[in-house]
């Protein structure tokens, strides 16, 4: 391990490194509280299997797959099964395995880790991109096969990695196995054999161990979280592209980077990500280095076409002028040349590296923007995981409700950094577990810096948590808050255990609502240059408004049937003939959103004129979060599971088969499983307006 020589302006002082320590302590403090789980809720059985794919001569994935949806957290809402990547190369100086997955698939990884590996019980090297507590099974495991008398395996993780691996591996296991490495920015391993791996440290909040490697050898890069996708289509590579991947992708950076869109900017600053066969770079080039950039750039677009496998072409892009330098970290200009992505889940990305990157940089755009005019904070700690999959879907109901969020981990936050987010944002939200039967020390000192910071005074909050036997810690939260003069976005959400589908969408709603009463108040603050700017709009969307929908309700259920919801459309229309299909358009803010995800069923029951006007007074009355949205309307039940109006002329049951992003709105096509003709001699309700401004 090679460090870069380190400057003045790197060095630490006494003051900071004591403060590193105290952060450090509170971090473990959370996780050596957490001794003894609390019973669980039943493990859903999935389908699994660990497979093993070549990726080089001497690089190869090993391949944790589940076909179905493999835990319950936001994340897996496309139901559309996971893989848990991990990856081994094989160098000259010894192997290095980059990741370990789930504690699912420890066993079926071991073995088939010993089975290909070229000489397994002598792995050399660890390199931990992520440690969750899910995945330290995997890391036993794997110490079980090193044998006796072995020098120990040498394991490369960053700091906060560290402090998870020593305070949950027994420390027996930890001295006869493993000699730590804890990697600072810029650190190198050489492998042998061209393989000089770099290492680049992208820590998010929800992630702060992240850990980025590059192969120059191969042209590997390797992100962990990053660039991942919750999806398991039976293909080891992006095959069909961004066409065929890009929901998985898009969902699960709302789910999980979103919320923490500069902390992504700045992990996308790191890695100048250039496809292989990408257009050169002229930056600082003259003369002939001209002339060979265009030279090996046609030929990599020849090699691009013949779908060559990754060892042939890396080898043959280097042969015509190519590098095997990749950027080093803090090296501007430098394209960081990969000739493949390689995460910790979903497929690898050779087809769409180009596509996928610029995407990330789009999306975090936007969200940054999005928070700069309004942002609410998180402010969490989490024992088991199950309080951080709340803060999750509250993020979610928050960005999907137009209002962006910054995310911080109180395990790691500094007081400083607790005051900067309670200072910039317009609303906050606190979530803690409860160990022992109170707030966690880090949520504790969280709390004491939120009520004693003048900026948060006025600030619509909320709170949260999860627990195993009496939850004490929202309702301390709760009163401190409210003694504070606080006043509350959504009542308090305590959650028992695991959270089901239900209490992810009530977390969802909450953020929802929290979200529209800042927007609210934002509202009421524009100046009156805006609000000229809507009235001499006001032709255009008086037109708009001329266009006529028949009134509709659509209903939706989750897969498990847990989570439900409904709302009143108008802007419904049949889209195909053959087969029979639909279109839906729904606001991104609606509850409703979520459960209409492609492959999602839902119900369209269609309102008479009749008996328009009771339903639309039932469903356009504001809810709690989670609250059954039909009250007394006579209902039954669909075969697909949602509800039907028991009054309606006709009902539709669909399932949605694509979704196209309009601004504001979702747009979705359905095709129609079946249906029926309820009232035959009624008309179809229809929604007159004045101005397309509003429904």
């Amino acid at each position: 391990l090679r460090r870069p020589s380190q400057t003045a302006s790197s060095a630490t002082t006494l003051p900071q490194r004591n403060a590193e320590g105290k952060q450090r302590q509170r971090a473990v403090g959370v996780r050596a509280a957490v001794t003894q789980q609390p019973p669980e809720a039943p493990a859903v059985k999935e389908e699994k299997d660990v497979q093993v794919v070549r990726l080089t001569d001497d690089t190869f994935t090993l391949r944790g797959r589940c076909y179905e949806r493999f835990k319950f957290e936001v994340e897996y809402g496309l139901r559309a099964g996971t893989t848990e990547n991990s990856y081994v190369i094989e160098g000259p100086e010894g192997a290095a395995l980059i990741d370990v997955p789930d504690r699912a698939f420890a066993r079926a990884f071991v073995d088939a880790f010993v089975r290909e590996a070229k000489d397994a019980e002598h792995l050399a090297y660890l390199i931990i991109g992520h440690l969750s507590p899910k995945r330290v099974d995997s890391v036993i495991q794997l110490a079980k096969t090193h044998p006796a008398g072995e020098p120990p395996i040498k394991v490369f993780l960053s700091n906060p990695a560290h402090q998870t691996l020593t305070s949950l591996v027994p420390a027996d296991i930890l001295e006869a196995t493993f000699d730590l490495q804890i990697v600072r920015a810029g650190d190198t391993l050489d492998l042998g054999g061209g393989h000089q791996l770099q290492f680049i440290l992208t820590p998010t909040p929800r992630w702060p161990d992240g850990l980025t490697t590059y192969d120059p050898k191969t042209q590997l890069l390797f992100t962990n979280k990053l660039f991942s996708a919750h999806v398991c289509m039976g293909e080891d590579f992006d095959v069909g592209g961004i066409e065929a991947y890009d929901m998985h992708w898009r969902y699960f950076y709302d789910c999980m980077l979103a919320p923490v869109a500069k902390q992504v900017d700045a992990a996308l600053k790191k890695l100048p990500v250039a496809a292989q066969f990408a257009p050169p770079c002229y930056a600082g080039k003259t003369g002939l280095d001209v002339v060979k950039a265009d030279v090996g750039f046609i030929f990599s677009r020849l090699l691009s076409a013949l779908n060559l496998d990754i060892n042939t072409a890396t080898n043959l892009r280097l042969s015509v002028g190519g590098s095997r330098k990749g950027a080093m970290p803090g090296v501007a200009g430098e394209p960081l040349v990969t000739a493949a992505i390689c995460p910790l889940h979903g497929p690898i990305i050779r087809n769409s590296v180009t596509e996928l990157v610029r995407e990330y940089k789009l999306w975090t755009d936007e969200k940054i923007r999005q928070a700069e005019e309004a942002t609410v904070a998180v402010f969490y700690a989490s024992a088991y995981g199950n309080t951080s999959a709340l803060a999750q879907a509250i993020s979610r109901g928050l960005l999907r409700a137009g209002v962006g969020v910054e995310t911080i981990n109180c395990e790691m936050a500094t007081v400083a950094e607790l005051q900067s987010a309670i200072q910039r944002c317009c609303g906050f939200v606190v979530g803690s577990p409860t160990l022992g039967g109170h707030m966690p020390t880090p949520m504790k000192e969280a709390l004491g810096v939120i009520l004693n910071e003048p900026a948060a005074k006025g600030k619509p909050t909320g709170v949260f948590g999860s627990f195993g036997w009496s939850g004490e810690a929202v309702d301390e939260m709760e009163q401190l808050l409210k003694d504070g003069g606080f006043s509350f976005g959504f009542p308090p959400i305590r959650c028992k255990f695991k959270p089901t589908e239900g209490m992810l969408q009530i977390c969802e709603e909450s953020g929802r609502d929290l979200a529209r009463e800042i927007r609210k108040g934002k509202a009421k603050q524009r100046s009156t240059s805006a609000k000229s700017a809507v009235v001499s709009g006001s032709g255009v969307e008086q037109a708009v408004g001329r266009v006529v929908g028949s009134l509709c309700v659509v209903s939706a259920i989750s897969g498990d049937g847990d989570a439900q919801s409904a709302m009143l459309a108008s802007w419904v229309s049949q889209a195909s003939f053959n087969p029979p299909g639909v279109t839906v358009a729904v606001a991104k803010e609606r509850a409703l959103e979520s459960l209409v995800l492609v492959g999602g069923k839902f119900a369209l029951s269609v309102l008479g004129d009749k008996n328009a006007g009771a339903v639309s007074k039932q469903l356009l009355k504001p809810f709690q979060p989670g609250e059954p949205r039909f009250g007394d309307l006579p209902t039954k039940q669909a075969s697909n599971g949602a509800t039907i109006l028991a009054d309606a002329i006709s009902y539709l049951e669909c399932t949605v088969q694509t979704r196209m992003e309009s601004g504001d709105h979702w747009v979705i096509y359905a095709t129609v499983d079946s249906g029926d003709v309820l009232d035959e001699k009624t008309l179809t309700a229809l929604h007159h307006r004045k101005s397309g401004s509003r429904y």
